[in-house]
């Protein structure tokens, strides 16, 4: 179930993928909290800043976790990731992988690349999914604030829709 406490983190999640649209790219953000309820790292989506396809938020998240997330895997601690969108299939590896206990998210991305649901219900990795409790979409204010992120991001000239048509528009000239 939510809290009030995760609803926090979720705030602070959408707050990252605020900045994200801010900087031109997929509007995703990310936090990550130990089992004592201290952020241990942030992330946003950076993929076109950055130039890199795998700087998706939660990678981030975990990456900027540094040691902590190591540390956490080796001895079992519980981290929680909030995430503002359901995570894609690479970085719901890399939550698989981290061991992180928790992951919560705002939106559930049935229509682009959200993968968690999908690869959970595929049952391959059932017995690390069976260690994750999933909660989806616990706050309707929030995920609306999310959605509409998500709408922005669309006439953004970054998403890949408007890429691909400058592309071909460039390449009719």
């Amino acid at each position: 179930m939510i809290t009030e406490r995760d609803k926090v983190f979720l705030q602070m999640a959408l707050e990252e993928a605020e900045l994200a649209l801010e900087e031109n790219t997929y509007p995703v953000g990310a936090i990550l909290v130990d089992d004592q309820f201290n952020v241990i790292a942030k992330g946003r989506n950076r993929v076109h800043p950055a130039q890199d396809t795998t700087a998706h938020a939660e990678i981030e998240a975990i990456r900027n976790a540094g040691e902590a997330i190591f540390d956490a895997k080796i001895h079992n601690k519980s981290f929680t990731l909030y995430s503002s969108l359901e995570p894609c299939p690479m970085c719901t590896g890399g939550i698989l992988f981290a061991k992180i206990k928790r992951v919560v998210w705002l939106l559930n991305d049935d229509l682009g690349f959200g993968g968690f649901q999908k690869m959970k219900d595929a049952a391959i990795f059932e017995a690390k999914f069976n260690r994750i409790e999933m909660i989806a979409e616990p706050d309707e204010e929030l995920r609306n604030r999310q959605l509409e992120l998500m709408h922005q991001w669309e006439n953004n000239a970054n998403h890949v829709k408007n890429l691909r048509k400058a592309v071909s528009v460039g390449g009719d000239g």
